[in-house]
C-alpha cells in the first residue's frame, strides 16, 4: 500500500548514515559562513542525529533550515546552472513520449506531430517559477499541486474536440494534457518542495541526466518505444495522482543519492533502474491517455 504519511522537511539530512554525515560536514566546511558558525552547525547536527527520530524540537528545525540554506548556497554554486527549470526533462523528451504513444494507436504522423509539437508548451506559460512549479507537480503525501487537475482539464477538452472531429485542436490539447501526466512520472515532481527550492541543482542535474541519455548512452527513449502496454484511464486526474504516488516511492532514494554523491551518482545502477521504471510507468499511462481521448 502507498505510504501517504506527510514527511518531515530535510529528511535527507535527518536520516543521513555515517558516510553521508561526513559528506554533509564536508559541505559545511565549504559554506560561506564563519568558522564559528561551521562548528556550531556540525555540533548541532551531531546532537540532532543522536536524538532523531525522537525529541526533535522547533530549535532543531531552525538549525536544519540554517544548515540546508548554507550548504545549498555552496552546492548551487558548484553544481548548479543559471537556467534551472521546472521541467521533467528538456526537449525533445516530452514531445517524444506523446508522439510515440499516439502513433502506437495507428494515428498518422501528422496528428502525432501536432501532439508532439505542443507537449512542451506548458513550460512556457508562466514567468513565475513558484507558480509554474505548483502547476507541474503533485505531492501524494500532502495532496498538493495542480498537475492532476491540469491533466484532466486538457484531456477532457481534447476528448470533446475529438468527438466533434476537430482533430487538430484535439491533438493540441492532448499534447498539453500529456505534459502534466509525464511531469509527475519524475519523482522530483512529487515532493521535497522546500529542499528543491534551496538545492535547485539537484532538479537540474537529474533533468540533464535524462536528456543526455535519451537517445544515446542509456537510451531511455527505447523504454518508451518498446512498450506496448497501457493503463486504462477513465479519470485523468486520478490517473495522474496514481502515477505521482508510484514515482514518489523513489523520491527519497533519488534525492539522497544525488545530494550525497554529486560527482558520481550518474553512474549509479540503481538510479538508472529507477529512471527506467518510472519512464515505463509513464509510457503506459500516456498510451492510456491517448486511448481515453479517442474512446
Amino acid at each position: 500500500m502507498l505510504d501517504t504519511t506527510p514527511k518531515l522537511p530535510y529528511l535527507h539530512l535527518l536520516e543521513a548514515d555515517n558516510e553521508e554525515q561526513e559528506i554533509l560536514f564536508s559541505y559545511i566546511d565549504n559554506c560561506y559562513v564563519s568558522d564559528e558558525e561551521k562548528e556550531e552547525m556540525k555540533k548541532s547536527m551531531e546532537d540532532i542525529w543522536k536524538r532523531y527520530p525522537d525529541q526533535i524540537t522547533e530549535q532543531d528545525n531552525l538549525m536544519l533550515d540554517k544548515v540546508a540554506k548554507a550548504t545549498a548556497e555552496y552546492l548551487n554554486d558548484k553544481y548548479g546552472n543559471s537556467e534551472v527549470g521546472i521541467k521533467w526533462i528538456g526537449q525533445p523528451v516530452h514531445g517524444d513520449i506523446i508522439n510515440i504513444s499516439v502513433k502506437k494507436w495507428g494515428v498518422s504522423d501528422y496528428y502525432a506531430g501536432i501532439a508532439r509539437d505542443h507537449a512542451d508548451d506548458p513550460d512556457d506559460w508562466s514567468d513565475s517559477e513558484i507558480w509554474q512549479s505548483y502547476h507541474h507537480y503533485y505531492n501524494p503525501n500532502t495532496h498538493t499541486g495542480y498537475a492532476p487537475s491540469n491533466c484532466e482539464y486538457y484531456a477532457n477538452i481534447a476528448k470533446t474536440n475529438y468527438g466533434d472531429s476537430q482533430l487538430t485542436t484535439a491533438y493540441t490539447n492532448l499534447g498539453y494534457s500529456s505534459h502534466y501526466l509525464q511531469d509527475v512520472g519524475n519523482p522530483l515532481h512529487t515532493g521535497y518542495e522546500v529542499e528543491q527550492g534551496m538545492d535547485k541543482w539537484i532538479h537540474y542535474d537529474y533533468e540533464d541526466y535524462v536528456e543526455a541519455n535519451w537517445d544515446s548512452g542509456y537510451n531511455f527513449k527505447s523504454i518508451v518505444e518498446n512498450n506496448n502496454n497501457y493503463y486504462t484511464i477513465t479519470d485523468p486526474e486520478q490517473a495522474t495522482k496514481d502515477l505521482a504516488g508510484y514515482s514518489n516511492t523513489y523520491l527519497d532514494e533519488l534525492y539522497q543519492t544525488i545530494y550525497f554523491n554529486p560527482d558520481t551518482w550518474e553512474n549509479d545502477a540503481d538510479i538508472r533502474d529507477l529512471t527506467e521504471d518510472v519512464l515505463l510507468r509513464t509510457a503506459k499511462y500516456n498510451l492510456g491517455l491517448v486511448k481515453y481521448m479517442r474512446s
